[in-house]
């Protein structure tokens, strides 16, 4: 997997952390001054304890309103004077070399817009946001055609990229020709579909060989096996 596809290539290094201690308005002064809607709070040894935004900021403010679970909850928050006590914890966390897939899957999991980064000793490296992870769907057309050519087909595949045609248009990526055995066919649509900015992979692909067969050393009588047509997100 190349760097572009780790969380430390979308991820913000620039973070407004804050400690357990920082008062209420603090917290607002400091998210209202970054621009940011949240702010991961840590301890003396830069650990991850939890995240305070914007909606926890609110919560206090609401407090003491309403009934039900959701409202006692709510009633505990509307006490709390410092980060630590305001904050949303358990703190869920990505490393800064796990899968942007892992990233957008844990936001979606578990409901948030953001997730601290955490380097190897689980210390605070970053913070990546939804928008972040969209980024990658911004690339140009023929960075994603480079990027198929020189290191999925030359690089990983091991093949000559002259012996294909490829284009790119809007994220889709259309790829046609021959690649030695049918083996190969679903490993190139795989690894085609993990470069960054891929919306959908359009693949007509032959094999002089079909490793499949009990004899794969004895080709069809018509030649080359029947190309695969496939449309994949």
């Amino acid at each position: 997997m190349t760097a572009q596809h780790r969380v430390r290539s979308v991820m913000t290094t620039d973070v407004a952390g804050v400690g357990p201690e920082t008062p209420f308005k603090a917290v607002a002064v400091l998210l209202e001054e970054r621009g940011v809607g949240g702010a991961p709070v840590v301890d003396t040894g830069g650990h991850v304890l939890g995240v305070v935004s914007r909606g926890d900021l609110l919560e206090r403010k609401v407090a003491h309103r309403g009934f039900g679970s959701r409202a006692r909850r709510n009633r505990r928050k509307g006490d709390a004077v410092f980060a630590g006590d305001l904050m949303s914890r358990p703190a869920i966390t990505v490393g800064a070399d796990d899968d942007i897939v892992r990233a957008a899957q844990l936001m979606e999991d578990h409901r948030v817009h953001r997730l601290p980064v955490v380097d190897e000793h689980g210390a605070l490296a970053g913070i990546v946001t939804r928008a972040d992870l969209l980024r990658v769907f911004l690339r140009a057309d023929n960075q994603i055609r480079d990027e198929v050519r020189d290191e999925v087909l030359e690089r990983e595949m091991c093949v000559d990229p002259a012996a294909f045609f490829v284009s790119v248009h809007q994220g889709i990526v259309t790829i046609d020709g021959a690649v030695e055995r049918y083996s190969m066919i679903p490993l190139m649509e795989a690894l085609i579909r993990r470069v960054d900015g891929v919306v959908e992979v359009r693949a007509r692909l032959a094999a002089t060989r079909d490793d499949r067969h009990p004899d794969p050393d004895v080709p069809p009588a018509g030649g080359l096996f029947g190309k695969r047509s496939i449309h994949r997100p």
